[in-house]
């Protein structure tokens, strides 16, 4: 292999909290650091238990002194230092409010709501305090210096969707367009139904230069304050939400960035335990972050649980998570896992327990994966400014602004198709993410191979692209008019026995088309007297030379294996052939496909809480495995036997190992896979 080798590393995040045994917990700390290989603590302050809004003087004084003891002992100690300011703006009031000698501008949502603890971005006061703050600790001089992901206009509590309507905003906005309006008449605008009204895109343009700003003032002060010697790191939250606010990722870490360094820590796991097959979220979370960076950029996704305590989440569950971000090719782990209330390292043991266990494997993986390798599968391409073209619904909440490009990863990956968040020869589109991708893009998408649902294919309809679709869209039918109950195969190319029937009862409503001329329709949507209602899956090669697929209804309710046999011929009829990697032999075994010029790895994770033997079937010419290895949650790395089926296109590799829940199999290539 010619891959870059590096090794795990672990950021503790850990309080050392105020008081008179503040180095002797910074001195416990130091040492369980030093026996358990924890290379560097990210020191939190007035973080949640500990926190009582944005600081006093007082209070700021108080924590500059025990960060810098507990700084001192550590950097002593050979353990590097980060740190990790709980709050910008501040996450939400929980009870908290402002300290009295500062005159903060609070956050107002757009419902009018006014928070009582957090500020808003565009507050002259709340910018001096925070640079003032930011500037101060930088002095110490850490390594790095942390923006919180409370750095957000979304998820303030207790406000309706957050905050960003205050009137200090709604000026700037005033004078963008030369006249004054009200909260009332921009909420309205930014949110009208149908196609986007010209305020919401320049809305979004406020919300970004002013955050922009706030950027370029944080690293403004660190670099100064530091001697140019720590680097900025922003957390952040769900993409989605992040789009509604505007937010361009390249210039925010362009604004971010001090000579060269930046880091980036992305959320991609829930914070307490979830059943396996919600990896899913976790594998697109990552991969679709990737490209929002500059390659200079560190990478150390977030690591946690909530409430902090070891019964919030399994050890299986986050050493699964700590593994899956090791596959991206992630330089560092950020751990938030001991809880904030306590002061000693020592009052939590099976928090290193567990990062001892875990690090045989992470290390192996680490020494084999990088971050130079690329995401292949079925693309899901997704759009920095999706929001800005949304059409909504209604027109009455901001949530209605959120689309994901991720929704087909939820029908695809629990069938075992890879997807990779780029566009790629085989892509597909649901929803109302049509919207954002304008005529060009659509004629290179439709051009390609596409999977669509109802939805994203009527909006092509309505922008005059049908007849590359391949359908005829007629209405949407809703669960209470009409009595859809059954999907039924009339088409045995979709790899299921033709009169075969489906569950279709629970869908919220149903798309009524029907075929065009050319296209193939493989299952009908059919009431209890099965009477006709329409088309169901429909499949269409266009004049374009490309293959379009209509899905009507998606059904993730209702998964089997029906529906996986489908989902794969889907697939192979877009690909016009064979699908380059595809994995059966359980449910929810789900496939991550990275690979450079040379090398290809498939990296399997078992989401069923069945042990299970599965099959990796890949597509191409003289493929030669290299190894197969079982990672097992908290165990050591285990070398698979496996056997080998040729198939007409390639083979299907069968680890003669089973995989237990939240394992991984690791399929190593020499070379790549090359299409026949």
């Amino acid at each position: 292999m010619d891959l870059k080798k590096s090794k795990v590393r672990y950021h503790l995040r850990f309080q050392v909290t105020p008081g008179k045994t503040v180095e002797q917990d910074a001195r416990i700390l130091a040492n369980e650091c030093r026996k358990h290989g924890i290379e560097e603590v990210v020191l939190f302050f007035a973080g949640e238990e500990w926190n009582n809004g944005l600081l006093s003087k007082k209070d700021e004084n108080m924590w500059f002194e025990t960060v810098k003891k507990a700084k001192l002992i550590l950097n002593k100690a050979g353990i590097e230092t980060s740190l990790n300011p709980w709050m910008t703006v501040l996450h939400c009031d929980r009870g908290r409010r402002f300290p009295k000698e500062y005159k903060f501008k609070p956050l107002v949502s757009p419902n009018g709501e006014t928070s009582k603890a957090c500020a808003s971005f565009a507050d002259s006061t709340w910018r001096d305090y925070i640079a003032k703050l930011y500037g101060r600790f930088a002095k110490l001089g850490f390594r790095t210096i942390w923006v919180e992901d409370d750095f957000r206009y979304h998820n303030h509590d207790p406000l309706t969707w957050g905050g960003g309507f205050e009137p200090v905003m709604i000026e700037r906005f005033d004078k963008l367009i030369g006249k004054k309006v009200t909260r009332q008449e921009l909420v309205k605008n930014i949110l009208k139904p149908g196609k986007p009204h010209p305020w919401r895109e320049l809305w979004m343009q406020v919300w970004r230069e002013t955050k922009l700003e706030v950027a370029e003032l944080l690293a403004g002060v660190v670099d100064k304050n530091s001697g140019g010697k720590t680097q900025l790191g922003l957390m952040s939250s769900h993409p989605s939400v992040h789009s509604i606010e505007g937010r361009d990722w390249n210039r925010l870490f362009e604004s971010l960035s001090m000579n060269g360094k930046v880091a980036h820590r992305p959320h991609y796991a829930t914070y307490s335990e979830v059943p396996g097959k919600e990896m899913l979220y976790s594998i697109m979370m990552l991969d679709v972050q990737r490209d929002f960076r500059p390659d200079y950029c560190e990478v150390a996704p977030e690591v946690e649980n909530f409430p902090f305590t070891g019964w919030a989440k399994s050890d299986s569950q986050t050493w699964s998570e700590m593994a899956l971000d090791m596959f991206y090719g992630s330089d560092a782990l950020l751990l938030d896992l001991f809880p904030f209330s306590i002061n000693r390292i020592t009052d939590e043991p099976k928090v290193i327990e567990l990062l001892d266990k875990s690090k045989p494997a992470l290390s192996w993986i680490a020494g084999k994966f990088s971050k130079e390798l690329k995401t292949a599968g079925v693309g899901i391409p997704w759009k920095q400014d999706a929001a800005a073209y949304v059409q909504t619904g209604t027109g009455k909440v901001m949530e209605e602004l959120s689309v994901s490009s991720m929704s087909p990863g939820n029908y695809l990956l629990p069938y075992g198709i890879p997807c990779a968040a780029s566009l790629q020869p085989v892509n597909a589109i649901y929803g109302e993410y049509m919207w954002p991708f304008d005529d060009n893009e659509i004629m290179q998408l439709l051009s390609r191979g596409l999977l669509l649902d109802a939805r994203s294919a009527e909006i092509l309809c309505i922008r005059g692209f049908g007849k590359y679709v391949g359908i005829d869209f007629n209405k949407w039918v809703s669960r209470e008019e009409n009595t859809y109950s059954i999907e039924l195969i009339v088409n045995e190319q979709c790899g299921v026995r033709k009169g075969t029937n489906l569950n279709a009862n629970i869908e919220p409503r149903m798309a009524v088309i029907k075929p065009l001329s050319g296209a193939v329709e493989w299952t009908r949507i059919i009431n209890p007297e099965r009477g006709l209602v329409g088309a169901g899956i429909v499949v269409y090669k266009n004049k374009l030379g490309g293959r379009v697929a209509v899905q009507n209804p998606v059904a993730l309710w209702a998964r089997n294996y029906q529906r996986q046999d489908i989902c794969k011929k889907l697939i192979e009829f877009l690909f016009g052939g064979s699908i380059p990697v595809s994995v059966t032999g359980g449910p929810y075994l789900m496939p991550v496909h990275l690979k450079n010029e040379n090398n290809s790895f498939i990296v399997v994770f078992n989401g069923s809480s069945d042990t299970v033997q599965p099959e990796i079937h890949l597509s191409g010419d003289n493929i030669k495995i290299a190894e197969v290895t079982l990672l097992v949650p908290l165990e050591k790395p285990v070398k698979a036997r496996y056997t080998i089926k040729k198939t007409v296109r390639g083979i299907t590799v069968i680890p003669q190992i089973k995989m237990p829940y939240r394992s991984y199999i690791v399929v190593e290539l020499n070379g790549n896979l090359r299409r026949q």
